[in-house]
């Protein structure tokens, strides 16, 4: 069964213009919808902790290694300045549900770069990531304490779609080299599934519960990033475990001692 009621749901971000009143009237149903609505409210913020936290796996092959090999510090850089955005955002937009979660993402990104940064291979360059996070940071945080909350919210909103479309597509810069070798060594399993997880819930966040395109928009095209990425890992397989390596021969260790 489902009844006509008037939700009093304040519409914030990209919608906010489309209701002067600030409410919706929509056909809810009453007893699922209900829970399923209010579960949306808590999804989100658990899978981002998930997101968050997959990189762990990652950080851990790069300690065992002793090198970040051919991964790229992309996904890292882009989830600190995703942290910033989409805090900044939650809170201007009254949306603990959004805003909260991001102040974990801000603390782990960080512990990722400096791991990223340790185990650097030579070959992979990490500055110019750092910087260009630094200064989109810093240029939303000067915009915003000057523009009107309505415009700060549509600048943030559109930094942030790109921001996260950089992150969730950031693991197939590596494409060609996993086609090339046929080889998901490069690529995070676990990354990619969580990624795919957080898409799922934020898009159905965006258009169920805040109905802005800021927030379902961007996901949606993670969804399919994530999606590629699974069909690859589908395609090649899981990455087959590694020897660690000597952190200054960069030699495997099974081979040392092996010799």
């Amino acid at each position: 069964l489902t009844t006509l009621e008037p939700i009093s749901m304040p519409v914030t971000g990209a919608n906010a213009a489309l209701d002067p009143d600030g409410f919706n009237l929509r056909i809810v149903p009453s007893s699922i919808s209900w829970v399923f609505l209010s579960s949306l409210r808590i999804l989100p913020p658990i899978t981002t902790q998930i997101l968050t936290l997959a990189p762990l796996t990652t950080i851990k092959k790069f300690k065992d290694e002793g090198t970040t090999g051919k991964a790229t510090p992309l996904p890292f850089a882009a989830m600190l300045v995703g942290g910033f955005l989409w805090g900044i955002y939650g809170r201007l937009t009254n949306d603990m549900t959004l805003m909260l979660p991001n102040v974990t993402t801000i603390g782990f990104a960080c512990y990722y770069l400096v791991m990223f940064a340790r185990y650097r291979h030579p070959q992979t360059s990490l500055s110019l990531h750092v910087l260009a996070a630094f200064v989109v940071i810093t240029s939303v945080i000067c915009a915003t304490s000057v523009l009107p909350v309505e415009d700060a919210i549509d600048m943030i909103g559109e930094v942030g779609c790109v921001q996260q479309v950089v992150m969730f597509t950031g693991p197939l810069a590596v494409i060609k080299t996993v086609m090339r070798d046929r080889n998901t060594s490069s690529m995070s399993a676990w990354f990619t599934v969580a990624t795919f997880l957080s898409c799922s819930v934020w898009t159905l966040y965006g258009a169920a519960i805040t109905h802005d395109v800021y927030i379902w928009g961007p996901n949606v095209l993670g969804l399919v990033a994530a999606g590629a990425q699974l069909f690859l890992f589908l395609k090649y397989g899981l990455p087959p475990p590694s020897h660690p390596v000597d952190a200054i021969e960069g030699v495997p260790l099974k081979s040392v001692a092996t010799e």
